[in-house]
């Protein structure tokens, strides 16, 4: 009996009620889903938890699914769809999370009442410190004289993608740098 017979019998099996025949299409399509899985989104802890979503929903919505057809297939739309709403939700968070500290910078260095010795301040100077020249410049363009992309641009002779994205990427190293000193416990010695 060939995979894709063997396949369709335990599909069958299973819209009739047999939960070891669910067992058995998770051996046969179980190691061939997380290698797809995992070349869509290569995070270790995510390629197991995705997978198992995929056969939970797999088994949830079997009767949908038209024995014959190519279940492995069918999986693989599913697990498609789960990685894509992982990605979009990831990304809808780094958005959020990186909006909301460049805010919060914002703020607190318009504030008067902002000490210069508070924690988030000290550990933003540091992680300043820590920029190639290039980078510090570019923030010193866009925060200091208050530079649109496409100045910033002319000024480093750049396209205004390239001054986007590192904008954005230089954000993201300084609000990780930030939140792993305020992660990290301090230092008494």
């Amino acid at each position: 009996m060939s995979d894709k017979e063997t396949e369709t019998e335990f599909v069958l099996r299973v819209q009739d009620g047999d939960l070891s025949a669910f067992e058995e299409l998770l051996h046969l399509r179980g190691s061939r889903l997380r290698a797809f899985v995992a070349m869509k989104l290569p995070i270790p802890h995510l390629i197991d938890e995705i997978a198992h979503e995929a056969f939970v929903f797999a088994h949830r919505n079997i009767h949908d699914f038209e024995a014959g057809t190519d279940f492995g297939k069918w999986l693989r739309a599913i697990a498609f769809n789960l990685v894509r709403k992982e990605t979009l939700r990831y990304k809808r968070l780094s958005n959020n999370r990186e909006k909301f500290m460049e805010h919060f910078l914002l703020e607190q260095s318009r504030k008067s009442d902002v000490a210069p010795d508070s924690p988030v301040i000290i550990h933003l100077e540091e992680c300043l410190r820590k920029l190639p020249d290039q980078q510090r410049r570019l923030l010193k363009h866009k925060y200091k004289f208050s530079e649109s992309s496409r100045e910033m641009a002319d000024a480093f002779q750049q396209s205004e993608a390239w001054v986007r994205t590192t904008l954005c990427r230089v954000r993201t190293a300084l609000r990780k740098c930030i939140e792993s000193r305020m992660e990290a416990p301090p230092d008494y010695f």
